[in-house]
């Protein structure tokens, strides 16, 4: 199978069609995305990005990262230095309604350990408007960081 934030991508160009663009969310169905579903967050956005709340929270990220982030808030997000980074993430994306993949690595907060990661992150607009009114995005545990 392949690695979630490719398959979370290629859904999403797929739903931008070959015009590209940004699509809207109204056109997601979750269910389409079942195999990966368990790696993946949503987040609604906030008056333009002021914040965002989790609307879906996959059942592996609340195992590996050791909460449940349905409902909760980004700027209640800890660690503060990571809660950092995922507002300016996610404020970039509003901004310029581009999707962004990252590779890296982190330090477990329960476990201590680093763990590599690959996430993609995808703007979906919302159906009366050209804003950004959600993020989805996917993330795949203990990948290479080069390939």
């Amino acid at each position: 199978m392949l690695p979630a934030p490719q398959v979370v991508g290629t859904y999403w160009r797929r739903l931008a069609g070959e015009g590209g663009g940004v699509p809207r969310y109204d056109d997601v169905n979750l269910m389409d995305l079942y195999k990966v579903a368990h790696l993946i967050s949503v987040k609604d956005v906030i008056k333009g990005g002021e914040d965002f709340a989790y609307r879906f929270w996959g059942s592996e990220l609340r195992r590996a990262l050791g909460f449940e982030g349905t409902g909760k808030l980004v700027s209640q997000y800890e660690p503060e230095n990571m809660r950092a980074r995922l507002l300016d993430t996610y404020r970039g994306i509003v901004e310029t309604h581009e999707p962004v993949l990252r590779r890296g690595s982190m330090r477990h907060v329960y476990h201590r350990m680093d763990v590599t990661y690959e996430v993609i992150h995808v703007p979906f607009k919302a159906p009366e408007s050209e804003e950004i009114s959600q993020i989805m995005s996917a993330v795949e545990f203990d990948v290479p960081l080069t390939y």
